[in-house]
């Protein structure tokens, strides 16, 4: 995987106070990153030090693998977006001018940036007319704020948006739609982005990976699901276990815990083609027994049949058992949610399933166990 933005040997302080020493982080390309842990650890620290806003007094900040140029910031910028807790408009402007104050700044014409801005407010559900465009923040909602300042930071159509708890200042109902809407816009762009928070739901929703800092260090870097399923030190699990229980259960969606190292098989002709969810691997078995006794050898207690295009069709157990799952789980279903139709059907693990009804991993009862 390619690394958009590496930190290596960083130190920084602020006066005598260090904040981070000798911290060094790699963010692939195309993920969300999500920053979190307690108070000073760093976390806007860091995210500042990566846009340049703030420059390390030892160590290098990579952006696609060319060294930043701090004496150029303005110009490295470009090609990041920034979003901030209050959307951070500007009062005396429209809402036109606040999304395109960087177009204006780079001479764009002004068809340009009202199809730019169109664009953007489809995708981010927002009026895309003359009369919304005229309006000054204090006009429109909170929620509408935060989803204008999101579409400034993504005019200029960046490779890495950086995110500095931007939903935190929204009341939870509309915080939760933003969230929800903005996980689905990321599908579709497939952006580089790094999101501070302290909320771990928040992280374990929008986070491909999590980076749990604690005093300017990494103390784990992985998916969601191994912070539930493998924590790696005493700190991580009393960090989790801080959170309400209850809230992770009814704010925490189940592709942020699911299990993906699982094969898929397919029918064909010349017998049956498999692939790994996780790796991408293939295989390929003449017949049915040999598939069987692949996935005992791997511990893999069902078979999930795909179709040819490789949307669920059925769940068999290695003994050739067809298995009712009735109404299957999907990606967008919460934890509580899982946990009730895992003990309903007495099964280890269910799959579940995309918006395409392709499956996206299991949700199993080791998770529950974690919980």
């Amino acid at each position: 995987m390619l690394s958009a933005i590496s930190m290596k040997n960083i130190h920084f302080s602020y006066g005598a106070s260090p904040i981070l020493a000798d911290f060094n982080l790699e963010i692939e390309q195309g993920k969300t990153f999500c920053l979190i842990g307690e108070s000073g650890s760093g976390k806007t620290t860091i995210l500042r030090l990566m846009n340049g806003l703030l420059k390390p007094q030892q160590g290098q900040v990579f952006l696609s693998g060319k060294a930043f140029d701090f004496s150029q910031a303005e110009k490295w910028r470009r090609g990041m977006g920034y979003s901030i807790q209050g959307s951070g408009l500007f009062p005396h402007m429209t809402l036109l001018e606040n999304m395109s104050i960087i177009a204006k700044k780079e001479g764009w014409e002004k068809s340009k940036i009202l199809s730019r801005a169109d664009e953007l407010c489809s995708l981010l559900n927002l009026p895309t007319d003359t009369n919304f465009y005229r309006k000054r923040p204090r006009q429109i909602s909170g929620g509408q704020q935060q989803r204008i300042g999101i579409a400034r930071a993504l005019f200029m159509s960046p490779k890495i948006l950086l995110m500095d708890e931007p939903f935190g200042a929204l009341d939870p109902i509309t915080r939760d739609e933003i969230q929800n809407e903005f996980a689905l816009l990321q599908q579709k762009l497939k952006l580089t982005i790094v999101l501070v928070t302290h909320d771990l739901s928040e992280a374990f929703l929008m986070g491909d990976e999590i980076v749990l800092l604690n005093k300017g260090r990494v103390e784990q870097k992985s998916r969601p699901s191994r912070y539930l399923l493998a924590p790696q030190s005493d700190y991580v699990k009393r960090f989790v276990d801080s959170h309400s229980p209850g809230k992770m259960l009814e704010g925490i969606k189940l592709y942020a815990t699911i299990n993906n190292d699982l094969w898929i098989s397919v029918n064909k002709g010349n017998g049956i083609h498999c692939r790994n969810l996780a790796s991408e691997q293939t295989l390929n078995f003449t017949s049915l027994g040999d598939l069987r006794s692949y996935l005992e050898t791997i511990n893999q207690t069902f078979i999930y049949w795909v179709d040819e295009k490789g949307a669920f069709k059925e769940l068999h157990s290695l003994d050739g058992q067809a298995i009712d799952l009735k109404n299957p789980l999907c990606t967008q279903d919460t934890l509580l949610l899982g946990m009730k139709k895992i003990l309903d059907s007495g099964l280890n693990s269910i799959p579940v399933l995309d918006s395409q009804g392709f499956i996206a991993g299991v949700f199993s009862k080791e998770a529950l166990d974690a919980l």
